[in-house]
Parts: C-alpha cells; sequence; structure tokens
C-alpha cells in the first residue's frame, strides 16, 4: 500500500519531531537518542511540533546520490523520470528503502508544525537545544550526476512555492527565537 502522506514522529515528553528523509533526519535521531524518543504516527497537538526543511534541489540531487548508492546504482541505470513525484511507502521505510527524490510537501502536509528549521540553522537550533550536535554530512560530492539542473527544476514548482512561503512566515525557526521547548 502506498501512502501520499508520510508521518513518521519521533517524540519526546517534550516534542514531537516530524521526520522527513534527506533533511538531516539521522543527524537529529543522532542528537536525541539519549532522551529515548518513541515513533509515532499521531500528532500530540499538546507538544510542541517541529522539523527541518531544505531546499527542494539540494535535496533531490542529495536523494538521488543516496539511492544509487545503496543499489549500487550508477545514474545511467536509471530512468530519471521516474523519479518526479515519487510517492512515499511506508511499508520499506523500516530498512530504508524509501524513495529519497519523493517532494517534502506531503511530509508536511496536516502534520501541524509549529516550527521549521531551516537545514542551514540546524547545528545552532540543536546546541540551543540539546547542547549537542551529532550532525552527520555524508558528502556524496565524488558521484558525478551530468543531470540537467532546469529540467529537475521545471518540476520542483511547488516545492519551492512552499519552501519559499515556509522561509518568508512566522513559523521560521531562527537563532534569536532561542529556545522552543
Amino acid at each position: 500500500m502506498t501512502f501520499f502522506q508520510n508521518i513518521e514522529l519521533l517524540e519526546t515528553d517534550k516534542f514531537q519531531y516530524l521526520l522527513i528523509h534527506k533533511n538531516a533526519s539521522c543527524s537529529v535521531k543522532e542528537t536525541i537518542k539519549s532522551l529515548n524518543p518513541i515513533l509515532s504516527t499521531e500528532i500530540n497537538l499538546t507538544k510542541v511540533r517541529w522539523t527541518v526543511i531544505r531546499d527542494p534541489y539540494e535535496r533531490f540531487i542529495s536523494g538521488i546520490k543516496y539511492d544509487l548508492i545503496r543499489q549500487n546504482l550508477n545514474i545511467k541505470d536509471i530512468d530519471i523520470n521516474s523519479l518526479y513525484n515519487s510517492k512515499i511507502n511506508l511499508f520499506s521505510s523500516g530498512n530504508g528503502n524509501v524513495t529519497h527524490t519523493a517532494s517534502q510537501v506531503p511530509y508536511l502536509i496536516n502534520s501541524c508544525i509549529d516550527w521549521y528549521i531551516e537545514l542551514k540553522n540546524l547545528n545552532n537550533f540543536l546546541k540551543i537545544h540539546f547542547n549537542n550536535v551529532s550532525y552527520e554530512n555524508i558528502n556524496h560530492k565524488s558521484i558525478e550526476l551530468n543531470l540537467d539542473k532546469n529540467e529537475i527544476m521545471k518540476h520542483l514548482d511547488l516545492d519551492y512555492f512552499i519552501y519559499n512561503s515556509i522561509l518568508n512566515s512566522d513559523y521560521l525557526w531562527k537563532w534569536q527565537h532561542g529556545r522552543i521547548f
């Protein structure tokens, strides 16, 4: 069964973190693991909900590279057009077999997020809230994709609309906001 929306929340007594693949979710999980978060699919409106957002093009490219490495393939082995508007399969997420190029927008729909943390501000957020940063930057720059950026950007209009709306909203966390939970 395939879902339009993917809701995976890591919940502690103070917050719920919405996991969005390829948005530093491994780094966040590693940072908060000492809090023993539980995995939930239910939104708890009594707790602060937050997530990390990422530039859609950077996320798409990172997702392609990550999936190619996981499956031991090259870009010439796949149909790039099959990656646009991908659905997210919850049942395969436990073993990491998620389409990491799928839009981050479906993760956000009806997830009642209180605060969005832009990826470039994540280190400061983690330092302020957890006095710890377990940042795992997996660098896949050595993988050459030779893709047409303009062609990819045609498929990211909605992603950029949502992303830019969040960047210009009052819900975007900045270090001046300090602790939110």
